[in-house]
């Protein structure tokens, strides 16, 4: 989930509670263990157990992700014996395969010797998370994640054979306080070979580790349900056909409902209008099962949005850094937003105000002027782009992007005001000339929108993950609706929830989640008694 850069390269119960904090010391996972045992969770009777089992295991895993793959691994060297992903999919890597593989961590040596950042803390990292999750998380869970994240980040580097070549920021949101914010991304690498960079180097070396150290991997393997005995816990998965049993515990790592079309629906409108008007670019296989099976089976639950982006704004040089020759605008032709923040804030911005103005069908754009072609220009549109002036050309061909030598001729084309959209380029324009944007506090590329010809492209983001799943504790186990945990039920990853806010924190947030929930899921279900 942690696609596209922004300042640089660019997603159980312990029965006894004692043995719980045992297992995750041992593990090496800081401050994240519960203390003492818990009440056990309602579920369904035993009646319905299968009369045999096709495979025996001790820690079984649904998916294989980078979640589904660090839990595995995290479980084998934490003491379980037999260890079965199952992935749905006919290769493991899921959505971190396909993702750029940026993990945000403070106080590592890559970010002292690659960045040069010596004065972060994990304290910081909470602070930032927290800010831009808008008080709507679990304060425990993201002071477990940054507590966590340089650990994670070596146990990543000396276990899958990854080093980090690149460590950078992001943009801030209007209310992010500058002294949170320093520059935590680290890109992952293979130590082996420095040209191979992103999510797949972490899912097959990881893979191969799993494999090395004895786990079985099953794909083309989808689980349908779990079974729980008459105390509510869960023994075992069932598989298409098969039925494998579970002696300490289940890991779901099955990602969110990003192509669930029905589930979005009734959950989260920001994925759904991304499902119907936008281009969801994750893994297909990521249609929620994990958290449907969940909350057939009494767990919690929330969802909160997408996270979105949109390619055309970022630039091809200078390492890739964004560059913003445009404003955003609405279907009345109003800006709506500051628009040098950090994706997923302005992508959220955009959505509230489609739905706002046109519903489903609502949409925003992109207003820019001949500045956008020049060869000083950083965006996809540019003449010194790569085909940029033939994206160009064919975006004006089918229409998603229009043209006109004046404001007024521009506003005919799009259906809106004239004198509205003139009005807001000369409110933009002197904002530019004063060298402060009142209205929205833009800092970034105040540059005045005042030579012909006038361009407005209609804005098509990609998303790249829904933010939404099962509600986790810092032991990484699956709660209940009362908040309990379900006995041998954790999760990993964008399975689970509580962890992120309303729009999407920057890039490496997700796949630091991945990294952290999926090791101590692994580590929780290995400890279980």
């Amino acid at each position: 989930m942690n696609a596209i850069t922004e300042q640089g390269m660019s997603r159980r119960n312990f029965l006894a509670g004692m043995a719980g904090v045992a297992g995750l010391a041992a593990a090496g996972l800081a401050g994240c263990s519960s203390a003492g045992g818990s009440k056990e969770a309602s579920g369904s009777d035993a009646s319905g157990l299968p009369e045999k089992w096709d495979g025996e295991y001790d820690v079984i895993v649904c998916g294989g992700g980078g979640s589904g793959l660090t839990a595995a691994y995290s479980a084998l060297e934490n003491g379980a014996e037999k260890v079965l992903v199952l992935e749905k999919a006919a290769a493991c890597g899921g959505t971190t395969a396909l993702a750029e593989g940026a993990v945000q961590a403070s106080g590592t040596q890559w970010q002292k010797e690659i960045a040069g950042v010596t004065d972060d803390s994990a304290e910081l990292h909470k602070k930032f998370w927290l800010t831009d999750a808008e008080g709507i998380v679990k304060e425990d869970l993201v002071e477990c994640m940054a507590k966590n994240a340089p650990d994670n980040l070596k146990w990543m580097a000396d276990n899958f054979n990854i080093t980090f070549s690149n460590v950078f920021g992001c943009y801030p949101t209007p209310y992010m306080k500058d002294e949170y914010m320093r520059d935590r991304i680290h890109l992952i690498t293979d130590a082996s070979d420095e040209t191979k960079t992103g999510g797949v180097v972490w899912t097959t070396n990881a893979q191969k580790a799993v494999e090395e150290k004895g786990g079985e991997i099953q794909t083309n393997t989808e689980v349908t349900d779990i079974y729980q005995d008459e105390t509510g816990t869960v023994v075992g998965v069932a598989a298409g056909k098969k039925n494998y049993k579970a002696n300490k515990g289940v890991v779901f790592a099955m990602a969110s409902i990003d192509h669930n079309e029905e589930m979005a629906f009734r959950y989260d409108q920001q994925q759904y209008w991304d499902l119907k008007t936008q281009f969801v670019a994750t893994a297909e296989t990521n249609t929620g099962d994990g958290i449907r099976i969940g909350m057939a089976h009494g767990a919690d639950s929330a969802f909160h949005g997408a996270v979105d982006l949109i390619l055309q704004t970022w630039s091809y040089t200078n390492n890739q850094n964004p560059e913003i020759p445009y404003i955003l605008i609405d279907q009345r032709g109003n800006r709506f937003v500051r628009e040098d923040t950090t994706y997923a804030f302005h992508c959220r911005a955009m959505f509230n105000a489609a739905m706002a103005q046109g519903g489903i069908d609502g949409c925003t754009y992109m207003l820019m002027d001949s500045k956008m072609t020049t060869a000083d220009a950083k965006c996809a549109w540019s003449d010194n782009a790569k085909d940029g002036a033939k994206t160009r050309e064919a975006a004006l061909a089918d229409g998603s992007m229009v043209q006109a030598d004046t404001l007024e001729g521009l506003a005919e084309k799009l259906g809106m005001s004239g004198a509205n959209l003139k009005a807001t380029v000369d409110a933009w324009n002197a904002a530019c000339a004063a060298g402060e944007d009142a209205a929205y506090g833009r800092k970034v590329q105040l540059t005045a929108l005042d030579t012909a010809p006038y361009y407005a492209w209609k804005t098509q983001n990609t998303n790249i993950g829904s933010i939404g799943g099962l509600i986790i504790d810092t032991d990484a186990r699956i709660l209940d609706v009362d908040g309990n945990p379900i006995p041998h039920l954790y999760g990993g990853g964008v399975n689970t929830a509580g962890w992120l806010g309303p729009y999407y924190p920057g890039s490496g947030t997700c796949l630091q989640g991945a990294l952290n929930w999926g090791r101590i899921a692994g580590a929780s279900a290995a400890a279980s008694k």
